[in-house]
């Protein structure tokens, strides 16, 4: 009869070599996946919200100019006016051009009433959420 060989144990406190690479392909795939997945953390959330001072004085020409349509805080009042909290934040661009020209009936064209860099004040504010 023939018997399987015993394999060695592993040294006290150590796992089996077979655990030893399983496990350290998962943190090898963990590592590389890092960057691809949302940040959790506190510090990672502040580093990516608009520089506080800019998205207040965003909030105020908001307050200004905006909150009579789309409602204190961007909670919509009621009215038919697009939800601003929910601006894509990867969509500068399409948020300019309606400030600018407006859209259909519902939104008014704001070109030559406001400056490209209250614009950008607007936008830091709309990137708030309303939560400033």
């Amino acid at each position: 009869m023939f018997s399987r060989p015993v394999p060695a144990r592993p040294a006290a406190g150590h796992p089996p070599r077979r655990s030893r690479v399983r496990l350290a392909g998962v943190a090898l795939a963990a590592v590389l996946a890092a960057p691809l997945l949302p940040s959790w953390s506190g510090e990672a959330a502040a580093a990516e919200t608009p520089d506080r001072k800019l998205a207040e004085q965003g909030r105020d020409l908001y307050d200004a100019t905006c909150s009579g349509c789309h409602g204190d805080n961007m909670v919509n009042p009621g009215t038919v006016s697009f939800d601003l909290r929910k601006f894509p934040a990867d969509e500068k661009d399409r948020f300019r051009n309606s400030v600018l020209n407006g859209k259909g009936q519902g939104m008014p064209a704001w070109r030559g009433t406001v400056s490209p860099e209250q614009i950008d004040l607007l936008w830091a504010y709309v990137m708030t959420r309303g939560k400033l």
